[in-house]
């Protein structure tokens, strides 16, 4: 099955290179990489073709438009439509998928389902030490591993113990995953049907501000069109840049989410297709 992954990107082309890194690692070969750039700066653009000219062997396209604002929806939809995958696997541009990544959601893939995976939340500690990082070493998983261990004492033992059982992927028990459960898209690291995504036109392009938009509106249109949220604790994992929490606060965007969930709605024109 042909997988295109869809990084969402602004700018931060350090953490974007580990990233791609990452992807080049992978233990799944048949995928593609598609670049969803809402804006990034010509010095970033540069970088970005860059890494992909000198890497070949892997296939990454890039979509960019140019930056006005918040257009994050616009540039997932756009990297979706050059496309190829029939499975599409979408994460942000501050998450490091482990080697496993792409075979997990190409064996957790199920027609009617959207598929979340586990991120790893880094804690400034561990943060730091990938910021140290110029290329991606192939270990980083139990590097982050020993480092989560070495910061015992300097976290909170809830807040270690968390972040160190998110960073075990299980085995698979007579070939079936262990711990499902229904939860909604976590936007950061989610894989669904193309046929799936299409159904209800993929992204909104009306939620133009950062926050409640573009994982929890299709979440609810998807739950409305039938498709189940299926959450893999423990599988798909991937490790998430620590940072300041943002301002998600949009009456617009509030406003169209209520409508979305109130009036059951599942596809939108303002999508895909237009």
């Amino acid at each position: 099955m042909k997988i295109s992954v869809i990084v969402a990107v602004y700018n931060n082309f350090k953490w974007l290179r580990l990233i791609l890194d990452a992807m080049r690692m992978q233990t799944y070969h048949d995928f593609e990489v598609i670049i969803a750039d809402d804006g990034s700066s010509q010095d970033n653009v540069t970088k970005i073709r860059g890494y992909i000219n000198s890497h070949p062997e892997i296939r990454i396209l890039h979509s960019w438009h140019s930056d006005e604002g918040w257009r994050k929806n616009k540039a997932l939809n756009s990297a979706v439509r050059i496309s190829s995958g029939d499975y599409l696997v979408f994460i942000d541009g501050d998450c490091i998928p482990h080697p496993d990544f792409v075979a997990d959601h190409a064996r957790l893939a199920t027609e009617g389902v959207v598929m979340g995976g586990r991120r790893v939340e880094t804690g400034k500690y561990l943060n730091n030490m990938i910021e140290s990082w110029s290329t991606l070493p192939a270990n980083y998983f139990a590097l982050a591993r020993k480092k989560i261990v070495g910061s015992l004492f300097k976290e909170s033992l809830g807040k270690t113990l968390s972040q160190l059982r998110r960073t075990w992927r299980f085995p698979y028990v007579f070939g079936k995953p262990l711990g499902l459960k229904e939860q909604g898209i976590l936007g950061a690291n989610f894989g669904i049907f193309r046929s799936d995504f299409e159904k209800v036109n993929g992204f909104d392009e009306r939620y133009t501000d950062p926050g409640t938009g573009e994982d929890c509106d299709l979440d609810v249109r998807l739950e409305n069109a039938g498709i189940r949220h299926l959450k893999a604790s423990h599988y798909a994992l991937m490790m998430h840049r620590h940072h300041d929490r943002l301002d998600w606060s949009s009456e617009k965007n509030a406003a169209l989410y209520a409508s979305a969930r109130n009036n059951k709605t599942t596809y939108v024109e303002t999508g895909l297709r237009q």
